[in-house]
């Protein structure tokens, strides 16, 4: 019997290794990668299954808070952006910006709120823990209450950015909340500044109707870039002159910034809706400020060969590097695997 007992405990005790053997090697088939999105990252508005090769962790389920690229590349899962707040959910990705891809540091919303109440959907959170509360960033507009956060963008100096968001993450939420203007004066003293838009139309701004199709200055307190702006002048953008506001679901551009003329000059975005007339667009498209279509949402969703048509483009980040450079030529050799 107590050999019976003993082959028996001898069983249990290698099943148990086995066990946690297959789950290190799990963990090890399931790497996180914020350098595979470096480069172009994006979110789809809905969650789909991929037809074509699995990703890395062997789960075909692609979420709207998954951050991919075009090579079909799942970098992050929501629960890896998430991962300091310690959530088993999926809270969507609604923003995003890719600020350091080797120390895994990127900018982000999200779509649903904290359930614990640590964070709302119109806050900004980065991946070391970063929570700055949207009326932190709605404080030079003097718009009350949370507005969502639709898009997002960083410029200055990268090493700065970088510096910014690390002290973020040591504040609170509660001192920001509590120092109404702390985000300006580390803002100024970092000499950067936030682009981003909201979810809503807010008409009793500080100086102006703000659309959920602009985009706006956290520094400046104004908007820099209208909705009528940064279509072509054909597509009827921009109320009330112009008739229709298409939203501002995604924004990117270089980290160019002059402070006497803070306004995009090599934007790249996402609208909420799509255009059915001549230029024809549709709310996965990557459309250029100003400039039609730079990148079709087949080009971005094709190789996960979902069988939707329509997924949306919702969060959006491009390297563009800075305005006078080579433009697309560095990120095209980049994504060939030649770098310049």
């Amino acid at each position: 019997m107590r050999h019976y007992r003993f082959l028996l405990l001898l069983a249990v005790l290698l099943v148990s290794l086995l066990t946690i053997a297959g789950a290190e090697q799990a963990v090890s088939l399931t790497p996180t990668d914020l350098t595979a999105c470096q480069d172009f990252a994006y979110s789809t508005e809905e969650d789909f299954v991929t037809q074509g090769p699995p990703p890395s962790d062997g789960d075909p389920i692609i979420s709207d808070g998954d951050l991919l690229n075009l090579s079909h590349t799942v970098c992050m899962r929501n629960r890896d952006l998430l991962r300091v707040w310690d959530l088993d959910i999926d809270l969507g990705l609604d923003a995003v910006d890719v600020i350091d891809g080797k120390g895994e540091l990127a900018a982000f919303s999200t779509e649903l709120n904290d359930p614990a109440g640590r964070f709302t959907a119109g806050d900004l959170l980065n991946t070391w823990g970063a929570t700055i509360p949207n009326q932190s960033l709605l404080i030079r507009l003097q718009i009350q209450g949370d507005r969502g956060l639709d898009a997002v963008h960083f410029v200055g100096k990268s090493d700065a950015i970088i510096a910014f968001n690390e002290l973020a993450a040591s504040i609170s939420r509660e001192k920001w909340l509590e120092q109404p203007t702390l985000l300006l004066t580390e803002l100024q003293r970092h000499g950067i500044d936030i682009w981003f838009s909201i979810e809503g139309t807010e008409l009793l701004a500080s100086t102006e109707p703000v659309l959920d199709g602009d985009l706006l200055s956290v520094l400046f307190g104004r908007v820099i870039a209208p909705n009528s702006d940064l279509l072509p002048a054909v597509v009827p953008a921009g109320l009330p002159a112009r008739g229709v506001d298409f939203g501002l679901d995604g924004f990117t551009a270089s980290r160019r910034f002059v402070q006497d003329d803070p306004r995009p000059v090599d934007g790249h975005f996402t609208t909420e809706i799509l255009y059915r007339q001549k230029p024809l667009f549709s709310d996965g498209d990557v459309l250029k400020v100003g400039n039609g279509i730079s990148y079709p949402d087949t080009t971005l969703y094709s190789p996960f060969e979902p069988k939707a048509d329509f997924l949306g483009t919702d969060a959006l980040y491009i390297d563009l590097g800075e305005p006078d450079s080579e433009g697309f030529l560095p990120l095209i050799l980049r994504m060939l695997g030649r770098r310049p």
